[in-house]
């Protein structure tokens, strides 16, 4: 059922869904835990945003560098913070959430690169924070696969230029840098793919288990009311041997047919069987007759 799922209903780069209202209806049931994933990670971020501010007043060449540090990382915060008591409000998937995401995303990117300068970063550092975001942006933020490799790409790039241009990394280091961080994001893509697949094929067994339990308490529904028009008689009925007629519970004497037609959903017609009709009309001329016109055919 899976390997048809997945071939059906899947992109197979991806491994989101093939439409966009079953893409839609997968988010809204799972916003919740995503939710929480995502705001754990961006408070996450927004503590080390903060909390590395120790090390900009300790490394600071002066004052003015401080300041500048410190609306940096307010920016950050800021960022950050906003978006995450957003979602953190937020009870329902937001149709828009994936954009937030990215923007907040490249926000991240451009206070890393910009701190990175100001504090004249050796540009190792620089490709620590880069790997350890890059983790983050496939494996915790949950946002749509494309906007995560834009988000991601954005971040690598940006870094290799930003260690290039503007701090102490030569061509050698440029070169390791690519074909490091080639790895980084090809593992980033796996990871975000498995889990992409494996989220949406359980929300499809859920649904597929969820329609098959209507389905069966439909079914059980309708025994139930079968069963309620049934009813069965039980125990000893007094009847007559004589005239047949039937003792009720009151005492009264009735006829076989009405006391069943009282306790069930049995209705009667009347007829007359061969045995009556020799010892009712036997004797008639008409009867004779007729049984032999049909004795003749």
């Amino acid at each position: 059922m899976k390997n048809a799922a997945e071939n059906t209903l899947l992109s197979r780069v991806t491994a989101e869904f093939l439409s966009q209202e079953e893409e839609e209806a997968f988010l809204r049931y799972n916003w919740k835990e995503n939710k929480v994933i995502a705001r754990n990670a961006l408070a996450v971020l927004l503590f080390l945003s903060i909390a590395f501010f120790v090390r900009d007043v300790l490394e600071a060449k002066n004052t003015e560098s401080i300041y500048i540090l410190l609306l940096l990382r307010i920016g950050v915060a800021s960022a950050l913070g906003t978006t995450l008591v957003y979602i953190q409000k937020a009870r329902e998937f937001i149709a828009y959430y994936s954009k937030m995401l990215l923007i907040t995303q490249i926000l991240i990117s451009l206070g890393v690169f910009v701190l990175s300068i100001t504090r004249e970063m050796i540009f190792a550092y620089l490709g620590v924070n880069t790997i350890l975001l890059t983790l983050i942006f496939y494996q915790f933020l949950n946002n749509k696969f494309y906007y995560t490799i834009a988000a991601c790409a954005f971040l690598g790039v940006g870094s290799l230029f930003t260690s290039l241009f503007f701090l102490d990394m030569d061509f050698s280091g440029f070169i390791g840098s690519i074909l490091f961080l080639i790895p980084i994001n090809f593992l980033g893509v796996i990871i975000l793919r498995s889990n992409n697949r494996t989220r949406r094929l359980e929300y499809v067994s859920y649904r597929e288990l969820a329609k098959s339990n209507e389905r069966n308490e439909e079914l059980i529904k309708k025994l139930r009311a079968s069963l309620d028009e049934i009813n069965v008689l039980r125990g000893f009925i007094p009847i007559c041997a004589y005239c047949k007629k039937v003792r009720d519970d009151e005492g009264y004497w009735k006829q076989i047919e009405s006391y069943l037609e009282e306790r069930s959903n049995l209705e009667f017609s009347h007829g007359m069987c061969p045995d009556c009709a020799e010892k009712v009309w036997g004797e008639a001329k008409w009867y004779k007759d007729l049984q032999k016109e049909i004795k003749s055919k």
